[in-house]
């Protein structure tokens, strides 16, 4: 029998509301997940960039060899995902950012991050309890929800200027955040985790080497915020009472799962999607 997933997270809330099927499909059925090239370099590009400001907090940032340091990381994702699915061409990837492409513009995105912190005022931020938030794990619980909310913050800086604490996400996608609702989770978690306000929160657009837009989190409280996970938990319960996750297969370009999903007519339907013809429900 299947079980509830154990906690939620500001990506498993936003799968759900795109999808309930690719949340299903992802947290709960637990269906093997198409690797993307980009997913594999912005995950070496954030490790990369860890790295720097470790050493940059304890005062050891000329020791940082950047190419080095990025090529092994990448490789390092490249590896795993390959472990995942050998056959490169059946990765989610641009036409016109193979690994080739993307192990050059890796490079730049981690350096144009370095460059804007050796300009930038901000200072990484300590704990109460002595830590650099630096991929901080602020995870817990909120008011209105039962379960934990799963989160680790990129970077939290202290703004000697404006004298604020301002949460920063690394984004190596030309997207920049639709809304606040990210870094308002972040916020909520924080302030229940340390008793600390941060009123803002920016995306570090590694691509144009500068933050992005800043957005006020003023609204975003503990109570704010744990109402709005604990709506997605009510219905996560419900959809699994019910036996039904729907498809929204309005846009599917990202999703990772489709092999295994009956909507999409998945060669893998049959072993993980409950809507697909000789589906056997798990003991």
């Amino acid at each position: 029998m299947q079980r509830l997933p154990e906690h939620l997270s500001h990506s498993s809330r936003e799968t759900l509301e795109r999808c309930a099927k690719q949340y299903f499909l992802t947290r709960v059925a637990k269906a093997p997940q198409q690797p993307a090239l980009w997913l594999v370099g912005g995950s070496a590009v954030h490790e990369a960039t860890e790295q720097y400001d470790l050493l940059a907090f304890a005062g050891l940032e000329d020791d940082f060899e950047t190419e080095e340091v990025w090529n092994a990381f990448f490789d390092m994702e490249l590896a795993a995902a390959r472990d995942k699915e050998e056959n490169e061409n059946l990765w989610r990837k641009s036409a016109a950012e193979p690994i080739e492409v993307w192990r050059r513009m890796g490079l730049q995105f981690v350096q144009s991050y370095i460059d804007w912190r050796e300009r930038s005022p901000w200072q990484i931020w300590t704990t109460p309890d002595g830590f650099p938030a630096i991929e901080l794990d602020v995870s817990g619980r909120l008011p209105g929800c039962e379960v934990e909310i799963k989160a680790y913050l990129d970077r939290v800086f202290w703004d000697p200027v404006l004298k604020k604490l301002v949460i920063v996400d690394l984004k190596t996608s030309k997207r920049p955040p639709k809304n606040a609702d990210q870094f308002g989770t972040y916020k909520a978690l924080l302030k229940t985790k340390y008793g600390v306000d941060a009123d803002l929160g920016v995306a570090f657009m590694n691509r144009k080497g500068t933050p992005g837009k800043p957005y006020d989190l003023a609204e975003y409280t503990p109570e704010f915020v744990g109402d709005i996970y604990g709506e997605a938990w009510e219905a996560i319960k419900e959809y699994m009472a019910a036996g039904n996750f729907p498809a929204d297969t309005s846009d599917c370009f990202l999703c990772d799962v489709k092999a295994a999903c009956h909507a999409k007519n998945g060669p893998l339907a049959h072993l993980y999607d409950p809507a697909s013809p000789g589906y056997a429900i798990p003991a």
